[in-house]
């Protein structure tokens, strides 16, 4: 049986797969896209990536060999060391080796193995049963423009016919005259007044002014000024008046309080000290991926007596990933990767979480 179903299996679930002497296959989120060019839309997906220098077994492939064919770990590692040196015999002769849902392996020009991978294959879970399908364009139709009739408004140069109607201006003059005697005749008319001598057109009569007549008022009797003896305070019975037969009861007050002055006017203010969360480290260079925990830690103790700020990483399905360091910023990951390829390990990656 072909190990090619085993490792189409395990890219669903796994982000690297690892095939020891041949490569590492390591695949990365993409999201779903728009092809303007040919009017198509596609699904989510993952993109697949070879590394050719990732070579160290880390037991994922086979493991899940021996488990599908029943046989021992160290038959299935036989069974996958058989099954790459026949894709190294067929690239050899044919130039171009092809696995159905993986891609195509070939060698260029300068005699470097190529990759490319599947386009039709789509290892995402969440993706399947998705297929591609066509944009159709949508059609915008812009609304029609409202056309507004306007109302030429009268010039000046309109000309005006005027109709002559005297009846009206005699009516008016006749009011006039009418409510103009009413008033005169109203203002003139005193006790008296003899209609012989009314002069609508002539001054009115003088009018003298009278001073009201004289009333008899009351004197205001001037009360007593009501003075607060000297004594102790509080309620006290005091006559209104010196001499005065009507009793007041007054509250007086009490003696006031002595104004106490304070110690001192500073106030202790505690000394508080506010953490600040530290940065995320979501940038990870990953030295190895190992389906054996054990492994994992061997591998750890060697980096650590290296000197390198080594770690292990959150599972990842059946993996246990080993770091050379983590860091909150990516420009302080890549300047380690570079680092690590140069001193110690090619095949080291950069890890996103």
């Amino acid at each position: 049986m072909s190990i090619v179903r085993e490792l189409n299996d395990l890219l669903h679930d796994h982000d690297c797969v690892i095939v020891p002497r041949w490569g590492g296959f390591i695949t990365h989120y993409r999201p779903a896209r728009l092809d303007e060019t040919r009017r198509l839309v596609h699904p989510p997906g993952k993109e697949l990536g070879f590394n050719r220098h990732l070579t160290r077994n880390d037991g994922l492939l086979a493991d899940r060999v021996a488990r599908r064919e029943g046989i021992g770990h160290d038959a299935a590692l036989d069974r996958i060391a058989t099954e790459v040196g026949d894709w190294q015999s067929r690239l050899g002769q044919d130039g171009r080796l092809e696995l159905p849902h993986i891609g195509l392996f070939y060698h260029d020009a300068e005699r470097n193995l190529q990759f490319e991978p599947d386009k039709r294959a789509n290892h995402l879970k969440d993706a399947y049963g998705l297929r591609t399908v066509a944009a159709i364009p949508v059609k915008r139709v812009a609304p029609a423009p409202v056309l507004r009739t306007l109302t030429e408004p009268a010039t000046a140069t309109t000309p005006v016919q005027a109709r002559s109607r005297p009846w009206l201006a005699a009516a008016g003059l006749a009011l006039l005259l009418g409510t103009a005697s009413i008033f005169l005749w109203r203002a003139q008319m005193q006790e008296g007044t003899q209609w012989s001598g009314l002069d609508l057109f002539g001054p009115g009569p003088e009018r003298q002014y009278q001073p009201p007549a004289a009333t008899n008022s009351k004197p205001v009797v001037t009360a007593g000024i009501f003075s607060v003896p000297d004594g102790p305070l509080g309620v006290r019975t005091l006559p209104l008046t010196v001499n005065d037969s009507v009793m007041v009861t007054v509250d007086l007050g009490r003696p006031a309080a002595p104004v106490l002055e304070p110690d001192s006017t500073a106030v202790r203010t505690p000394n508080i000290t506010v953490a600040t969360p530290a940065a995320r480290e979501r940038f990870h260079v990953v030295g190895g991926c190992f389906a054996v925990e054990e492994n994992a830690e061997r591998f750890l103790a060697e980096l650590q007596a290296q000197g390198w700020p080594a770690r292990r990483l959150t599972r990842s399905g059946e993996l246990h990933p080993v770091a050379y360091g983590s860091f909150a910023r990516r420009d302080e990951a890549l300047d380690l990767l570079a680092r690590v390829r140069g001193e110690a390990s090619a095949s080291a990656w950069l890890m996103v979480r």
